[in-house]
């Protein structure tokens, strides 16, 4: 008698749990994907086809649903990043998406360029390193999608600074080279439109402060003086940065 009670008891406590779930999957059941679109490209266009395949989860449990499924669906195309998702209750999943920025372009033995974001992740293979910024010199590994390799990091230091000067740096850049004349020894030459180089030798952990210092003297200089100049940057012994403007040999 006291097992039968015990399995009664237990029926019941199931059958309770399968009611409340059943009542909050009937309460809090999502009618409205609200997804707010920020792209930059023609290639941002997929958002279209983004949005419906987030409208599959329309009549889902909000209560039950993992937003982590959500976000996987979005950033299953790469060029696409969430940057805030909520479970707006009882009825709406709220997600906002960026298109990730175009930056960087790498040659590769197929004829054809892997273009990265700012940040170095994959966004497609394309035929054509036309207003990109081309990449020379780097040795570069993806890893779940994202390139990294020796330097790279300081790379995108230094991109970091000329975005904040510049604004979008394709503007003004054409490419940028990693060159190690000597072991121990690397230089970065980022090649403006105009001719102008911009030349920070060994810049390590301040790749940043002299990326910063020699677009100062850059934007100071007129069109004219643009043309064909080399600024170079170096960190002396003493530990300051100097910038000196000369011909391009």
């Amino acid at each position: 008698m006291k097992k039968r009670s015990i399995l009664t008891t237990v029926i019941a406590f199931v059958l309770l749990v399968a009611v409340i779930a059943a009542g909050l999957n009937a309460i809090f059941t999502v009618t409205y994907v609200r997804a707010n679109f920020r792209t930059y490209t023609e290639r941002g266009a997929a958002a279209e086809t983004l949005k419906e395949e987030l409208n599959g989860y329309v009549n889902r449990s909000s209560v039950f649903l993992d937003l982590s499924e959500v976000r996987a669906t979005v950033e299953a195309n790469p060029r696409f990043e969430v940057v805030a998702i909520e479970k707006d209750y009882p009825e709406t999943i709220s997600v906002e998406i960026v298109e990730r920025r175009e930056a960087f372009v790498v040659a590769d033995d197929a004829g054809t360029y892997t273009l990265l974001d700012e940040e170095g992740v994959v966004l497609e293979t394309i035929g054509s390193a036309d207003g990109h910024i081309l990449l020379e010199g780097f040795t570069l590994t993806v890893t779940n999608g994202v390139a990294s390799g020796a330097h790279f990091s300081e790379l995108l230091e230094i991109y970091g600074r000329l975005r904040e000067s510049l604004g979008e740096v394709r503007a003004n850049v054409d490419r940028i080279s990693l060159e190690s004349p000597a072991q121990n020894w690397t230089v970065f030459r980022v090649y403006m439109h105009e001719g102008t180089q911009i030349e920070l030798i060994d810049p390590g952990a301040r790749a940043g402060e002299m990326t910063a210092q020699a677009v100062e003297r850059y934007l100071s200089m007129s069109d004219a003086e643009r043309v064909f100049r080399n600024i170079s940057v170096v960190v002396t012994t003493e530990g300051e940065i100097r910038v000196d403007i000369g011909d391009i040999s």
